[in-house]
């Protein structure tokens, strides 16, 4: 049985705090930007308990079973939009996948509500908590692959929030944190612009000690951002990592029970087309990782696409993409580009972005709406005959973006010189990207 506690500012709750500090807490968090200081949080125990919170709430809790703690919840309660705001939420890596990390949500949900209805008189309306972007890694390791952390999120009923999401500073020494998410949970109404500029201003004013929240420049631009939507928008969590579908099974050999199937979806869309390659291509030995996925609705159903890409020292480059009737009109487009990046990220997470070679007369929509953007330069595709065919070649930053870099023109000259040499064997000895005027690049 697990069992839950609100710690207070006493010595022994204290010296309990430290302990799961030390032995839990600062391994959990390996990024100091992200981690808040122990000295902080024996603080705002002890401001809570002079009544500095006013209508508002701060909670620790520690779960424990059979005496060992087994994970911990930090929460925040704000009255004025009636919201919980979770800090961080742990499970001890030895007890993983045992149930105690959905019980102490539940705990921490209970203690929300309570507050809710103790300074309301109504339930809990959303409980917000932040978590690592998957598709933007740092140079400090997670301690969960944040891909599995936004699944058991999403299995908890959370969904993300369609908002350039920057965490202010937790401190004059650290600094803001670009790679998360901003999630939330709703008991009833939707989640309004109003609600979630009023709950992160809360955050910044009691988690953060900034007396006046415009003073802080990633609230500022959030508001602004607010101040556009009619509403804000939701996403699912599973889909954003790619999960349910497509499944994705990937292809290393024709041995491979996958590979007949996918190649004869190869040769029906491509192989009579001026833009297929020898087949041979795809069982090559590159300087970089190719991947060669069949793709299917569900695990158990037939071979119904396939996709095809690398992970170039540059950047991504997708090669042949295909969807059969099984996969087309059941959204399986984006899950499969967030399968891509994942993929990309995890053999160089260096990655920023990738880039695709599109056939004229293809249709652009989808593909404009999942994030990839027409480079202005006339590019070719080498062909087998080694005449040069047209070809629109489009680019997309890794994951979400509401202002998308693009990349310079030199990036995108070393791009395409790599494309060229690895990819298709030619060593081209100047640029031969062109803008639209002629001119070279």
């Amino acid at each position: 049985m697990i069992r839950f506690h609100d710690l207070t500012a006493t010595d022994a709750d204290i010296a309990a705090l430290a302990a799961f500090y030390q032995d839990h807490y600062a391994a959990e968090f390996p990024d100091p930007d992200e981690r808040e200081s122990l000295a902080n949080m024996i603080e705002y125990l002890r401001l809570r308990e002079q009544g500095w919170y006013g209508h508002n709430n701060y909670h620790i809790i520690l779960a424990s079973r059979n005496g060992v703690t087994v994970g911990c919840s930090v929460m925040d309660y704000f009255a004025g939009p009636n919201v919980g705001m979770i800090e961080f939420l742990m499970v001890v890596p030895a007890v993983r996948n045992t149930g105690v990390g959905r019980a102490i949500l539940a705990e921490t949900e209970r203690v929300l509500d309570a507050d809710a209805m103790a300074e309301t008189g109504t339930p809990i309306a959303h409980v917000f908590a932040e978590i690592n972007d998957p598709f933007f890694p740092t140079g400090t390791p997670d301690n969960l692959n944040p891909a599995d952390r936004a699944l058991i999120w999403d299995r908890w009923g959370f969904h993300g929030l369609d908002l350039p999401y920057v965490q202010p500073a937790l401190s004059e020494t650290q600094e803001p944190v670009t790679n998360l998410l901003l999630i939330c949970k709703t008991f009833g109404k939707p989640c309004t612009p109003r609600t979630v500029r009023s709950a992160v201003a809360d955050y910044v004013r009691w988690a953060m000690r900034v007396e006046d929240p415009e003073r802080c420049r990633e609230f500022r631009a959030l508001a602004a951002h607010l101040a556009t939507l009619a509403s804000v928008g939701t996403f699912s969590l599973s889909r954003y990592v790619g999960h349910p579908i497509p499944h994705a099974r990937p292809l290393t050999a024709p041995t491979d029970p996958d590979w007949a199937a996918t190649m004869d979806l190869y040769r029906t869309a491509f192989g009579t087309t001026e833009y297929r390659i020898p087949e041979s291509e795809f069982t090559r030995e590159y300087p970089v990782p190719l991947h060669f996925w069949a793709l299917r609705r569900t695990s158990t159903s037939a071979v119904a696409g396939l996709v095809t890409f690398f992970t170039l020292t540059t950047a991504g480059f997708g090669g042949y993409g295909l969807f059969t009737d099984d996969l087309r009109g059941v959204g399986a487009l984006r899950p499969m580009i967030a399968q891509v990046e994942l993929q990309m990220l995890a053999d160089r997470p260096a990655t920023r972005g990738w880039y695709i070679e599109v056939a004229p007369k293809t249709n652009q929509a989808p593909l404009r709406a999942v994030g990839f953007i027409e480079l202005p330069v006339r590019y070719t595709v080498p062909s087998q005959n080694g005449d040069e065919l047209p070809a629109t070649l489009m680019y997309k930053p890794i994951g979400r973006h509401y202002s998308p870099t693009l990349p310079t023109e030199s990036e995108v000259d070393a791009a395409v010189r790599e494309i060229r040499e690895v990819i298709y064997g030619f060593h081209p000895s100047e640029s031969i990207l062109r803008n639209d005027g002629g001119e070279r690049r």
